[in-house]
């Protein structure tokens, strides 16, 4: 009887042993070795992509002191401003070379993917340009800017 009785309480100690190894797995296995989050990444990405367009639609620019804002507006409307006496660099050249500046200095010397699109739904694509793979995740902004002839978007993707 007193075989038996130390025999149950092995066979217990033995369950909760097991029960404890296993809890103690699980929770290496959920919390310890979770993977990271791409939460911060992709904030950090998001807040990137609407800090370039800032800095990009009001960067001034040697065409008559006009912001970037401005000659993309010029540009989607009625191309009233030249940047040149010549008439040979209007408002949309002038928007090509500055944006050129502006990603080969920043996010293309950080090795960052992107891609942007100056565009007017239904009509032309004013700028366009960008490294990102097509299937690639993305972070996108997209600002709205007013002109004569309808909304041009202004749209940067922060690719991953």
């Amino acid at each position: 009887m007193i075989g038996k009785k130390s025999q149950a309480e092995i066979v217990g100690l033995v369950i909760i042993v097991l029960l404890v190894t296993i809890g103690l797995l699980l929770y290496v296995k959920f919390v310890v070795l979770k993977p990271e989050s791409n939460t911060k990444l992709s904030y950090v990405d998001s807040e990137l992509a609407s800090n370039m367009i800032n800095v990009l639609l009001k960067t001034t620019t040697d065409c008559k002191k006009s912001s970037v804002t401005e000659l993309l507006q010029d540009c989607a409307g009625f191309k009233r401003i030249d940047c040149d006496n010549d008439g040979k660099e209007d408002s949309c050249d002038k928007i090509k070379e500055v944006s050129d500046i502006v990603f080969s200095n920043t996010l293309e010397k950080w090795k960052k993917s992107y891609s942007f699109k100056a565009y007017i739904i239904g009509g032309e694509v004013i700028d366009e340009r960008g490294n990102c793979l097509k299937n690639a995740d993305r972070v996108s902004k997209t600002y709205p800017i007013p002109t004569d002839r309808g909304t041009l978007f202004i749209a940067l993707s922060i690719c991953s």
